[in-house]
């Protein structure tokens, strides 16, 4: 079946792709102290964090119309989506270098970084629109290619400029410069001569885009909220030092969601166009196949965790060891957001994305408290501990909307 093929591809890409910062993990913690460490992975989350506002995960407009659109329209679509993206990014930056202007740093960032990272997000959100037409067509071999060589330039980057220049964390800053430069220009090209992308100024469009597009932000947010604020608790209850233990670990639990990641990309073409023409049929197939992914993320955990712990002391420097203790948490937590990863879908299909916010924000809201009163009790453990609850409840209540508002054969009966 295709779906199956393409999600091995996706996958196969998926552990080539994530594979190259754990092969050299080794190297990052060899010439970066774990307070290094600490800053590049806050670094990386406040990318996260401006993707969130400047992009909209405005490419959901793409997996959503792809089957409902001719070629024609969609490149009039994904031109009127280019320009909301210009739009977001001027105004964001905008707001950006006002807000800055009082400070030094942020987060132990130099505010030159802080005030790029509009740009940054504006081009990793360009070659994310490319990736999704291409996972759309069913591309997945040239999709595969995007994606292990972004993390290739990225990461060579990365090491030449760590290793041979000692630039030291600024290694990690200016290799994820380059890399998302490098795949803008060629996303840009790669869309325009695929014809899928014609700017015809459409205000009715841009609203329609705007209206499935802007409730994601406090959606995304409270995601980024829910996935990494541990971080910013971590470095201000405890130190710099133990967010860059505590992120060795998490990477390691976070392979999780390389499978979710993996199987999504697959998945959700898949699922639109069944829905597109929705039957029984086609709905009984869809529930057997969400619970098969289900069990496979529930054991895929518990394989996370009994090799990760045994692998890791061969990738990390000694005093990086104690990063062994969260790999089991964190991939427990990844399991509930591989349950609402799927759920999810079913709210675009519908168009009640602003459920999706205020389900987020409920679950952020209950990380946050759950983050502070946990690393008090547990220490940085409970950090881990808040995001399980916190993907627990965000999971919970979009299965509950979901089955609220689009009734499924859960229960596998005619």
């Amino acid at each position: 079946m295709q779906i199956i093929k393409n999600s091995a591809i996706y996958l196969g890409s998926s552990i080539l792709n994530k594979s190259i910062p754990f092969l050299l993990l080794g190297i990052l913690t060899k010439y970066l102290s774990p307070a290094e460490y600490g800053i590049v992975s806050i670094f990386q989350i406040t990318i996260t964090f401006f993707t969130a506002i400047v992009g909209m995960a405005i490419n959901t407009n793409i997996s959503k119309n792809f089957f409902q659109f001719e070629k024609s329209k969609m490149a009039k679509h994904i031109g009127n989506i280019m320009l909301v993206l210009v739009a977001s990014t001027t105004i964001i930056l905008v707001i950006t270098c006002i807000a800055t202007l009082f400070f030094n740093e942020i987060f132990s960032i130099p505010v030159i970084w802080i005030r790029i990272m509009p740009l940054l997000s504006f081009m990793f959100m360009v070659n994310t629109i490319n990736l999704t037409i291409l996972r759309m067509e069913g591309r997945a071999y040239t999709y595969g290619i995007f994606e292990i060589s972004n993390t290739v330039v990225n990461m060579s980057l990365t090491i030449a400029l760590l290793v041979f220049y000692s630039y030291g964390w600024y290694s990690r800053a200016y290799g994820i410069l380059g890399a998302y430069l490098l795949f803008f220009v060629i996303g840009i090209i790669f869309i325009y001569k695929s014809g899928y992308i014609r700017y015809n100024v459409d205000w009715k469009e841009i609203k329609l885009i705007l209206k499935l597009s802007v409730p994601l932000i406090p959606h995304a947010l409270g995601s980024i909220v829910i996935a990494m604020s541990d971080r910013f608790f971590i470095e201000r209850m405890v130190g710099l030092k133990a967010v860059g233990i505590y992120t060795v670990g998490y990477m390691f639990g976070m392979v999780v969601m390389l499978f979710t990641d993996a199987f999504m990309k697959a998945w959700s073409p898949w699922f639109f166009k069944r829905l597109s023409k929705p039957g029984e049929e086609q709905k009984t197939k869809i529930v057997h196949y969400t619970y098969l992914y289900i069990i496979a993320t529930m054991l895929l955990a518990l394989a996370v965790t009994v090799l990760g712990q045994f692998v890791l002391p061969y990738f990390v420097d000694e005093e990086f060891y104690g990063a062994k203790k969260y790999i089991l948490w964190v991939a427990i937590g990844y399991v509930f957001f591989g349950v609402y990863q799927i759920f999810f879908l079913y709210l675009v299909h519908i168009g009640k994305t602003s459920f999706l916010a205020i389900s987020t924000v409920i679950a952020a809201v209950l990380n946050l408290i759950l983050n502070y009163a946990l690393i008090v009790h547990f220490g940085t453990i409970g950090a881990a501990y808040a995001t399980i609850a916190a993907f627990i409840v965000s999971s919970g209540l979009v299965i509950w909307y979901q089955n609220k508002h689009f009734k499924m054969p859960w229960l596998l009966k005619k």
